[in-house]
């Protein structure tokens, strides 16, 4: 396999878990408003609502999808990072050293500089 056809494969990759990724979202967006309330408001401040935690339990099939789809998002996410195609080589690479070039805008011919701008070649 060329380095071509692997740049390929990672690139269809990428978006491949990026479509993954979105479904995946949307779907833990609809399985959390489906899930009922586990209280009333004083159990969302620290106080002992009478739904938590009672005898139904506290892992229903849509808390149970919420995990894994959270899960799942999580892990996707970190392949996205993975797979990204114009991530290549470390992050921290480059580090301390200063910017590789510098650029200055020129002013096109017959034409000057507006004042207060430095021009070419001079420095301040």
């Amino acid at each position: 396999m060329g380095k071509g056809e692997q740049g390929i494969i990672i690139f269809s990759m990428y978006y491949l878990l990026t479509v993954l990724f979105i479904m995946v979202a949307l779907l833990l967006i609809v399985v959390v408003l489906m899930q009922r309330g586990r209280g009333d408001v004083g159990s969302a401040f620290g106080g002992m609502g009478q739904g938590v935690f009672g005898p139904g339990g506290v892992d229903t099939i849509l808390t149970k999808t919420t995990y894994w789809l959270g899960f799942m998002l999580m892990g996707i996410a970190l392949l996205i990072g993975f797979f990204h195609p114009s991530k290549r080589g470390s992050l921290l690479e480059n580090e301390g050293k200063g910017p590789n070039t510098q650029t200055q805008q020129s002013v096109p011919k017959g034409q000057t500089a507006p004042s207060g701008t430095p021009s070419e070649g001079k420095s301040p």
